[in-house]
């Protein structure tokens, strides 16, 4: 594949026609008013129905555009836009800040701090907290501020002063572990701390239960403080097993530092010890149960310029085609930033954080004719995702056929920062770092059990300190082609710092390893023969029914990937090693290993590989390594390799000046 990088779809579909029709919707405004600068109407709905019952004229004119003005706009239900009010091609239909303001969209409940009060030494919670939390705690009842609808377990969330705090939780840093387990649901403790949380009637466990890749929050049900034993509620996905890392969260008790709250669902309590300037500060508890902005089913639609904050579900869903999401912020919601499906659809130039799920998830196209989606992700800042989905919700989620994801700085996540399925993916020039840092077996950038990943591209990115508070016996790696996956290029990539490997191909075909420079990791390259082993072992790898459902053997799969329809020339059980693989022109520095290969299968899987014109251990001559500037002087050594192509370092992450 070789795509040129995407600029912005807004250069391609959104050119602004000479003349426009203008719009103005501002917090002191009117619905009965015309929407004009001067007397602008109250509401987004107001613009958006107004522009409805005039579309065909205005678009006629040119392209139109709703500016709106400063201050935050609480949402009670999404803003929600259809089919109907789509724009044209060159004829884009706009909502957007007005130049120089901030508009704030908000999906949750403002309360004011004189709602709050100290929990007296007379009040039944007096006694259940922390001694450190005596005259320091604060308490407010949320039914007279008319909020008695609380979501979900652990789906409230609140902010002060544009930050969110964090749920009382023990211990504040870090994981205890598992002493012992049974039954899949309990597991015993061996600190007395437990044997305060009897009055708790609404906590809950998070924990790495069995795997370091898989985690999951449960409510406890049962305490024995005579067995030293919690029971949880129900089992997590995998069962429980002994010495695996937990903490618990929501509890009254544990409210010992600045920031950390706690809700008592029963009572309608909240529990809260103020941070600094509380008194000061805006007060939000987020609210709504779907997205803020909904996009269904739209084309030639442009949302420029607003921050989305503190919703209790997705911040922005996007279905349709050629609709621009661009130089927005989307921060502190409970699940995902923005959810794109469809054709030609981006998020461009925005900053997305504090997400309790993943940032940007891109889906569309058709596998089986293999026909492109055409969304992308370029020139976005993710970063703080994951935090309460702490496995597999990634900064990024790509499905389907022919995405992008470029010029991106992702970061600050406990898992992957890129998740990808399907194929003809093109992810470029963004830098990774800082991630999977609370799991074992794990990559910055994964896709696995597949035989049929055939065309993605990882090209040009920067990876850089990886490593994890878990170690685990897999570790963490940069790039995990995990489980057989195949037919992928790695090209052209630094990796840096990794502890693990930069590059772990679980056992794949057909994949390109080439023109890297790798430096101070764990181990460059890592192989097994693990398809020998698990392939017919496990039901759910089924690796070569996947393909057979796209006629891999017959056009478009055959023509698109000729080596994938000759996968089994030599036989099945020939098809289950690591054939075709290349590691080519790669460039190494001071890595504990360069090939490392794990038994798994039966050594020798890199007999499958060719493996040639690499450099395993030689200074890359970086500009500047102690600024991270790992860009390659003039004479590198890695200009000796045949054919090795300059890595265009300094286009890697967010571009521009208004790149936000």
């Amino acid at each position: 594949m070789n795509r040129p990088l995407l600029v912005l779809l807004s250069s391609i579909l959104f050119v602004s026609a000479s003349f426009a029709r203008d719009y103005y919707v501002a917090t002191g405004g009117n619905d009965a008013n015309p929407g004009t600068l001067e007397k602008p109407f109250a509401t987004l709905e107001k613009a958006r129905d107004t522009i409805r019952q005039s579309k065909t004229e205005a678009l006629a004119a040119g392209s139109v555009t709703v500016y709106i003005r400063q201050g935050s706009y609480f949402r009670a239900q999404s803003f929600s836009l259809t089919e109907q009010d789509s724009g044209g091609q060159g004829k884009a239909i706009t909502y957007r800040a007005y130049p120089g303001e901030e508009v704030r969209l908000i999906g949750g409940r403002a309360v004011s701090a004189t709602a709050f009060s100290p929990v007296a030494p007379t009040d039944a919670a007096y006694a259940r907290l922390d001694p450190a939390a005596h005259g320091k705690c604060l308490k407010a009842s949320l039914a007279p501020l008319g909020i008695t609808q609380y979501g979900d377990a652990l789906q409230m969330e609140l902010s002060v002063g544009g930050e969110l705090m964090p749920l009382a939780r023990w211990p504040n840093e870090g994981f205890v572990r598992t002493i012992s387990a049974e039954n899949n649901i309990t597991f015993g403790y061996d600190d007395p701390r437990p044997e305060r949380w009897l009055s708790a009637s609404d906590a809950y466990a998070m924990g790495y239960w069995y795997h370091g890749w898989a985690n999951r929050i449960e409510k406890i049900a049962s305490i024995d403080t005579a067995s030293k034993k919690i029971t949880l509620a129900k089992s997590p996905s995998y069962g429980i097993v002994a010495k695996k890392p937990y903490y618990v969260l929501n509890l009254l008790e544990e409210i010992d530092r600045p920031g950390e709250w706690c809700l008592d669902r029963q009572a309608g309590i909240l529990y809260l010890w103020p941070p600094e300037g509380f008194e000061r500060s805006q007060i939000l508890l987020s609210s709504l149960h779907e997205p803020i902005v909904s996009l269904k089913s739209t084309s030639f639609l442009r949302i420029e310029g607003l921050i989305l904050e503190m919703g209790a579900a997705n911040g922005l869903e996007l279905s349709g085609h050629d609709n621009l999401i661009t130089d927005c912020t989307v921060r502190n919601v409970r699940k995902s930033g923005v959810t794109v499906s469809g054709q030609n659809n981006g998020v461009a130039r925005c900053e997305i954080r504090g997400l309790g799920q993943t940032g940007v998830s891109l889906s569309g196209g058709d596998r089986a004719r293999l026909t492109a989606g055409g969304n992308f992700v370029q020139n976005c800042r993710i970063h703080t995702f994951g935090r309460w989905e702490r496995t597999y919700a990634p900064a990024i989620q790509i499905d389907g056929v022919g995405h992008i994801a470029a010029n991106n700085l992702l970061y600050d996540g406990p898992h992957s920062a890129i998740l990808f399925n399907g194929n003809d993916h093109l992810i470029e020039l963004n830098e990774i770092h800082d991630v999977c840092y609370e799991v074992d077996d794990a990559g910055s950038v994964y896709a696995g059990r597949d035989w049929g990943l055939q065309g993605n591209v990882i090209r040009n990115n920067f990876f850089h300190d990886i490593k994890s508070i878990l170690p685990g016996s897999n570790g963490v790696h940069a790039v995990y082609l995990d489980d057989c996956a195949s037919g992928i290029t790695v090209f052209g990539n630094v990796f840096y710092a990794i502890s693990g490997r930069a590059i772990m191909c679980g056992g794949g075909r057909d994949n390109t390893i080439e023109n890297n420079v790798i430096a101070k990791c764990g181990a460059a390259h890592f192989t097994d023969r693990r398809g020998k082993v698990w392939i017919d072992k496990d039901n759910g790898w089924r690796l070569l029914d996947k393909i057979k459902k796209y006629n891999y053997i017959e056009p478009p799969w055959s023509t698109r990937y000729p080596r994938l329809a000759h996968i089994l020339d030599n036989g099945y059980d020939r098809a289950k090693d690591p054939e075709g693989c290349v590691i080519r022109g790669n460039l190494g520095w001071q890595n504990q290993r360069w090939l490392q290969e794990s038994s798994l299968g039966a050594p020798g899987g890199f007999k499958f590989y060719t493996i040639e014109n690499n450099i395993e251990d030689q200074d890359p001559h970086f500009v500047d390594e102690a600024k991270l500037n790992l860009a390659l002087q003039d004479d590198s050594p890695a200009y000796t390799l045949p054919g090795f192509q300059r890595i265009p370092f300094d286009r890697i992450g967010p571009q521009g000046t208004d790149a936000k």
